[in-house]
This record gives structure tokens, sequence and C-alpha cells, in this order.
């Protein structure tokens, strides 16, 4: 015998099969969870998107399974699974039913059925955070709540006492289009997913999340979500997908606003932080919203937060340690360094700019680096002369140092001479005489830094750089002096081998021209008509700026140009004779003017 119903209904657009079960159940007087007792299947089962109890429904009612399946609320260990998106217990609605008037008319129209019949749930009514109709620009309406336990989900029976009057529901209905996030969840749902941050969190996250940032926003960062209306959550979800449609970094654009428009308490260090600053936005992620699921929402606000305030080792960020500091402030640096906090601000708005002369000391914000260095100068400070004194290298060799890199030098505002650190000229000392062996006097081919760069031709900062650096073998100082950059001794070999320049990429003009068999002074006249191309380089061993002929452009001048003279040898005849044949044969000397010898295009000899 067949297990088909006598009397059966057709599947509605995107209906659940909970609402199906519920309209067979009432097509044949009973309700749905009598259905089920009569006939061997669980309507909790149904409820929970068993799909083996949703395959025995179809099959009462002759339809197919498949599309009951899919908009199944499939109950999992850690919640609910719609259409593929996960949803908690907190954003899918069970105990109350709403649905959009103006579609369960069309129900009504398209069916012929009676009303009680013909009007089936959608799944998308299921989630708690779309309460907008897309098909018809109309908010959700409200058709049952509070629903007892032997009456949850039986769709017919909850909606049938206003379904008969379903005019009077559609003045209930405001009309209004879609959120932004509603729109994105409805996409979502339908498999679309163009917003890569919010698609890859849950979507309940995505949904809560979106929410959250759009009711800080509208609401005020001290908003109750609890007491907020159905229509002021639709409206959050408005502004706050304006923000999160960017993702991460419309979130950070969120926090920025906040932080911006934050009034702080003066002399209360309590309204500096992100509590104060973010109120529930921060608030909630921090300990309302648990769970590794919003760890990538909380990722980007820890990021901003330590990226936008000055906290340190012994501060937390949802609940972990901030670790290395990032920022300092007037306020934080002072206390670290035992600074004066006015004297401070001026410092850091010597080195900042004027144009943070307005703001609070909490507000100006620098980096632990340069709270360190500030901190080192005012304790270690030297001029040029002492430096000079210091390190045994006379005017202008610390000059020198300086410009180059060697030495740093320190601003310490406008009007002041740069400042040199000396833990920094320690630490030079240091490294040059790493290496340095001690000797009793003078070895021969050993010279003082000076004049060992002059017989290596090169600077002195390059010979110190190589000291500094470990390059140099052979560094040695008389014993018992030891005091700067003139005690040091080099050997000028190893300097000259450690200075030479890359090697020409070519040959000078007077080598070209023994390799071209003509002389020096035709090479120079070709190059100056532009017959041979060259480069300019730097001698390797001399320095000076040097024409050189690259090796390729000789080959290409001889595969393309000959020589009288070469010509002639080739040919085995005279010189006048075979000129006075080209002449007669309208072969023209490649070159206009007087280059001091002739020359032919190759391809005008064949």
């Amino acid at each position: 015998m067949s297990s088909k119903l006598p009397l059966t209904i057709p599947i509605g657009c995107n209906e659940t099969p909970t609402s199906y079960a519920s309209r067979l159940a009432a097509i044949n007087c009973v309700s749905a969870r009598l259905l089920g007792q009569d006939f061997l299947f669980s309507f909790q089962s149904i409820v929970n998107g068993e799909h083996n109890e949703i395959r025995r429904v179809a099959e009462l009612g002759g339809v197919a399974a498949t599309p009951l399946i899919e908009h199944a609320v499939v109950k999992t260990e850690d919640g609910f699974l719609l259409r593929g998106q996960q949803l908690t217990k907190a954003t899918i609605r069970r105990a109350r039913v709403v649905a959009c008037p103006f579609c369960l008319t069309e129900d009504v129209h398209n069916t012929g059925l009676p009303a009680s019949l013909a009007v089936h749930g959608r799944s998308e009514w299921q989630v708690a955070s779309i309460r907008t109709c897309r098909l018809h620009n109309s908010s959700l309406v409200t058709f049952a709540e509070f629903l007892q336990p032997g009456t949850l989900h039986d769709f017919s029976r909850n909606v049938a006492p206003l379904v008969s009057d379903i005019s009077k529901m559609k003045k209930e209905a405001v009309p209004r289009k879609p959120s932004g996030l509603e729109t994105y969840m409805l996409d979502r749902l339908d498999g679309h997913a163009p917003h890569p941050f919010l698609d890859n969190l849950p979507f309940y996250a995505a949904a809560w999340t979106t929410e959250i940032v759009g009711a800080v926003m509208e609401f005020g960062k001290k908003v109750k979500l609890d007491a907020l209306t159905d229509d002021q959550r639709q409206r959050a979800g408005q502004v706050g997908f304006e923000f999160m449609r960017d993702g991460g970094t419309g979130l950070e654009h969120c926090m920025s606003e906040l932080k911006r428009d934050h009034s702080y308490n003066k002399g209360r260090a309590s309204s500096d932080g992100p509590q104060a600053v973010y109120g529930k936005l921060y608030m909630t992620f921090a300990q309302g919203l648990q769970g590794p699921h919003y760890d990538p929402v909380r990722e980007v606000m820890r990021e901003h937060i330590l990226s936008n305030f000055a906290l340190g080792p012994d501060d937390e960020v949802f609940g972990k340690p901030v670790g290395t500091r990032r920022l300092h402030s007037i306020r934080t640096a002072a206390k670290t360094y035992n600074m004066h906090q006015k004297r401070l601000r001026k410092l850091v708005l010597a080195e900042c700019g004027e144009q943070h002369s307005g703001k609070a000391d909490r507000d100006i914000l620098f980096g632990p680096d340069m709270a360190e260095r500030i901190y080192l100068r005012e304790s270690s400070l030297m001029t040029l002369k002492s430096t000079e004194t210091y390190l045994n290298a006379p005017r202008p060799l610390a000059s020198l140092m300086s410009d180059a890199g060697v030495i740093r030098r320190h601003a310490v505002g406008d009007g002041t001479a740069d400042r040199y650190l000396k833990s920094e000229l320690d630490q030079l000392l240091a490294a040059l005489y790493a290496k340095a062996v001690p000797v009793s006097e003078t070895r021969p081919g050993m010279f003082s830094v000076p004049e060992a760069a002059r017989r290596a031709n090169c600077t002195v900062v390059e010979i110190i750089r190589l000291i500094r650096d470990g390059i140099l073998e052979k560094v040695e100082h008389i014993a018992g002096r030891k005091s700067g950059v003139l005690d040091l001794i080099v050997s000028s070999a190893e300097v000259r081998e450690r200075t030479r320049l890359p090697e020409l990429a070519g040959v000078l003009p007077l080598e070209a021209a023994k390799l071209l068999r003509t002389n020096q002074d035709v090479v120079k006249k070709l190059i100056k008509l532009g017959a041979i191309d060259t480069i300019t380089q730097h001698h390797p061993a001399k320095r000076n700026l040097t024409t050189v002929v690259p090796l390729a452009e000789i080959e290409r001048f001889k595969h393309q140009h000959i020589s009288l003279f070469a010509l002639a040898r080739e040919r085995c005849i005279g010189l006048p004779k075979l000129k006075r044949w080209l002449q007669s044969q309208g072969v023209k000397p490649a070159f206009d003017g007087d280059v001091g010898a002739t020359f032919y295009r190759r391809s005008e000899l064949k």
C-alpha cells in the first residue's frame, strides 16, 4: 500500500520542512505532532532537520524531499545550520513566528487553497537578523510569539488565527528596503560571498558583529543592545554594514571615528583606555561574545588599539598581554623614564612638529625608540667639538663621519645644534678596536688611517667603515695608545684591495684603437661623432670618471665598418687605386668630415 496520504499539499517556495509538515497535518485536520504519532515519525526530528524523517514526511505528502532538506534548520552539536550557514540559539527564531503578509497574500492567490493551508513559512524568516522582505520591501510582521511547547514550530496552527484577516497584518508592515546586512545575509544564504572578511566569519558572527558596530555608531557607545526594538536593530544593521562591507578596514574606520569623537574627563586616566573610548563595542567582544569564531574581529580591533593607544607590557587587550610596547604618550614616557612631563613635551614637539602643539599629552603618540632616544640624549649628549676630542678625530674628520652616517647626529630642537650620544660613540670605538693588535712600533706597509687613505686613493670614512665592520684583517695600534681614530694603523695595500672599485666594463679609447687597428685620435673622433657608443665609469684604482668603450661595441663597429687601410690589405690593392675604384662604384665613406681615417660600411661593399 502506498504511504502517500489521500490529502496532500504542494511545497512552497523556500519552505521549511516544519512548515510543510504543519500544512500537511492541517489539511488532514490534525496537528503536526499528532500526524507524526499516527504515521510513526517524530515532529521534533523534523524540527531538528534530520534528513530521514524529512524524507518520510515528503513521502507522505508525495513531494520531493530535496527542497525540504535544503531549507531545513539542522541542529548540530554547537548550534544550527541553515543552507550551509551556521546559526546559534540566540540568532534563530524558535518561539516567535514572523512573516511577510504580502508573501502570504500571494500564497493564497497562487494556490487557491484556504488561507490557513495556502500560507507557508520561508527558511530565511528563521534568521533573527532578517527583518525585512526583499521581494516586497516590507518589514516582517509578528504573527505569534511566546509559544507554548505544544505549539512550537507548528506554522499553520500558529498563523491560522491571523491569516483570515491578512489585510490587517499588511497595515502593520512598515515599507522599507532591506538593510545592507539583510541583503548580505540573504545573498549569503543563496551562495553569494562578495565580502571576504565577513564571509570568513560564521553566519551568526557576521550578523552579530555588524549589528553591534551599527548599534554603537547609531545609538551611542553606551547602547543597551537588549533594549533595541526590531526596527532599531534593522537600522543598526544598515549602519554597521556600511562599515563592515569593507572588512577590517571598515572596522578600523569605525573605531577611528569613535576615538575622534570621544570626550575625555580631565584628570581621569580611566577615561583614556579602550573600554572608555569604544564602550559597548569593546566590552561586547571582551566579555560578551566569547569563543574563537569572533577572534578575527578581536584581532582587527586589537591591532587598531595597539596602533592608537600608549599601552605597555603591563596592559591587556581582550585578555592578552600587550607584550612589546608600540607607542608612548607624553604621560607614559614621562612616567617610564622619570622625566618632567612639561620638559618631555617640549622635546617631543621639537621632533614631531608644532602641528601637535594643540593636543593633550595623552594624544601625542610616538614610538618607544623615540622615547629612548630622547631619554639617552638628555642623559648623555656631546657637541661636535667634544666628539672630535673624544674620538681623536680632528676637524673635519668628525664632520665627515657624521655626514656619512658613521656617527649619528640627533636633533634636539629648532635653533639648537645637533648632538651625539656618548653611548653610540663608545660602541663605535669598541668596534674599531675589536680586532686591533697592540704593537711596539709601526711596521713597514702599515700607516695611520689618513695616510693609508691618501696612499690607497680612498676616503678616511671608507677605511673607518672597513675597520668597524671587521673587514680589514691587518689592524694595529701602538701599545698603550688607544684613544681614537688617529691611533689606528692599517695596511695601505689591504685598504687599496678592499676599496678598489668594480673593473671597467670595457676598454679605454687607447686600447680600443689597438683593437680597431687605428690610432687613439681616430677613436676619439669616432666617439665624438657618435659612431662608437661609450659609457662613463669610475676608474677602479684612480676613481676618476673615465670614458669606456664596451667590447661588444667594438665588435659591432668592426662588423659594420672597415677602414680603407684594412680593406686594401684584405684585397691586396693599393690605397689610391682602391679609393678611386670605390668612388667610381659610387661607394662613399661612412662618415662625413675628417676623422683621421676613411671607413666604409661593409653592407655597401657586397
